[in-house]
């Protein structure tokens, strides 16, 4: 009988195979369970791209469906813009059924003559073109029409045109022969071109440079300008309460905006969290000082020509003036509360085993990076658009007595500032979100998300 030693004594020629079987079998079940587990990363895999086609797919649905909404609401506002400037062209015209006035886009093929003349009022020589104007849109589309450009010594109602520039052109039309131009103007220089030009920059660049991120930013910017022109300003007109309604479509777009830009994370939840309370922090101030300072709204010339609009809605004009705060702030907010939460992420994946108090120090300190630059976006954004307002005190030498309690300026004053003063509310409060959320996530569970996220962007 053959035997075999070993270290611990002889081995029969049955144990040794047996020896070896079980061996064999401990290979075989190990190759089996790494078959196994690679089958299942390849199974992991698959389900991961799908769910990615799947939301592409959604996403280009979503895109798809908010700029068809887009468009449709432009349509919308250009078609009910049309009645609109020919009943108010001539309205006793209008009414007598004599003329109507119709708008259509058109180009200058030729500027036949300029004559100076002398203004009758100002008694200043100005010129006088005679243009011919090739129509190019509407029910005109391809007439050519003679139009006397008329000038004056105020530079504010001049409209200065050459050969090839697009206009607005207002037609006269005959109220019983509406083939017939009786009489055609300029109404205004055409723009859109330039600004649709801009717009499609503008769309290269976020997509050249964001990719997925740049669409889904996209589709979240045409949904909150469907909200917009589709349910506030319609609201408005209505006559529901501005403040009201605004702070629902803020809520509204902060969420749906932030989920489609950062997913259903926690990332999303801190940020949404940190917005929302930033900006119910600039609103509420904005309202109460605003009463306090007796604000009426009326700053502007706009808001005193609500009051005539044809709609015959009894707007708010105080609160008007408090959902454009609110609206205002809503953007740097969400920037904000966004960048900290996104850095409080990072720094969780980064190093796992990090608490709260250390996640909450590095959302404030990146917060306080943030503060000094977006305060002053907010101060020279407002600044800026009133730089006019600011030269004209500054050239008749007003005293900042006068100054400081008009109510237009009183109104950028709180406007700025709760707006600041929000934003940089949404620093602590998205830091302590962050913190709090992150901070309950153990290493572990943490460590497998990431492989999940990597393994993802991978894909």
């Amino acid at each position: 009988m053959l035997t075999f030693t070993s270290h611990s004594g002889p081995l029969t020629l049955g144990s040794h195979l047996l020896i070896k079987a079980t061996k064999s079998m401990k290979l075989i079940e190990g190759k089996e369970k790494g078959e196994r587990e690679q089958l299942k990363k390849i199974n992991n895999q698959e389900v991961v791209m799908r769910i990615s086609s799947v939301k592409r797919l959604l996403t280009l649905i979503i895109i798809g469906a908010l700029i068809f909404g887009g468009g449709s609401i432009i349509s919308k506002a250009e078609g009910d813009s049309q009645p609109e400037s020919i009943t108010n062209g001539e309205a006793d015209l209008a009414e007598n059924h004599t003329l109507s006035e119709v708008l259509a886009k058109g180009k200058v093929i030729e500027v036949i003559s300029e004559d100076e003349t002398i203004d009758p009022l100002s008694q200043q020589p100005t010129v006088n073109q005679i243009l011919k104007v090739l129509i190019t849109s509407g029910k005109y589309k391809g007439r050519e029409v003679a139009v006397i450009n008329y000038q004056t010594d105020n530079p504010v109602y001049n409209i200065k045109v050459e050969d090839g520039d697009g206009v607005i052109v207002a037609l006269e039309i005959d109220g019983t022969d509406q083939s017939k131009i009786k009489e055609a103007y300029i109404a205004d220089h055409l723009r859109e071109d330039e600004l649709y030009l801009l717009l499609a920059v503008f769309v290269i660049a976020i997509l050249a440079i964001g990719w997925r991120k740049g669409a889904k930013a996209l589709c979240a910017l045409l949904l909150t300008l469907v909200l917009i022109w589709g349910v506030l300003l319609p609201g408005f007109l209505h006559g529901y309460s501005p403040v009201f309604l605004t702070a629902v479509i803020a809520i509204l777009a902060t969420v749906v905006t932030i989920l489609i830009v950062g997913g259903r994370t926690l990332k999303s939840i801190t940020a949404i969290c940190g917005t929302l309370g930033g900006v119910a922090v600039a609103g509420l101030l904005a309202l109460l000082v605003g009463k306090a300072a007796h604000l009426t709204g009326f700053g502007t010339e706009e808001a005193a020509m609500l009051l005539y609009i044809p709609q015959a809605a009894k707007l708010d004009i105080q609160g008007l003036l408090f959902a454009g705060i609110i609206i205002g702030a809503l953007g740097a907010s969400m920037d904000v509360s966004m960048s900290i939460a996104s850095a409080v992420e990072e720094v969780k994946r980064v190093c796992p085993e990090l608490k709260i108090w250390r996640l909450f120090q590095s959302g404030m300190n990146v917060g306080r990076d943030i503060m000094g630059t977006m305060a002053n976006t907010l101060i020279l954004a407002y600044t800026g658009s009133s730089l006019q307002l600011i030269l004209i005190f500054m050239a008749y030498k007003e005293s900042l007595l006068k100054i400081f309690n008009l109510d237009m300026i009183a109104s950028e004053v709180v406007r700025a500032l709760s707006g600041s003063i929000g934003m940089i509310m949404v620093i602590p409060l998205t830091s302590i979100i962050a913190a709090v959320l992150y901070g309950k996530i153990k290493k572990e569970r943490f460590t497998t998300d990431n492989e999940k996220v990597e393994a993802e962007k991978a894909i």
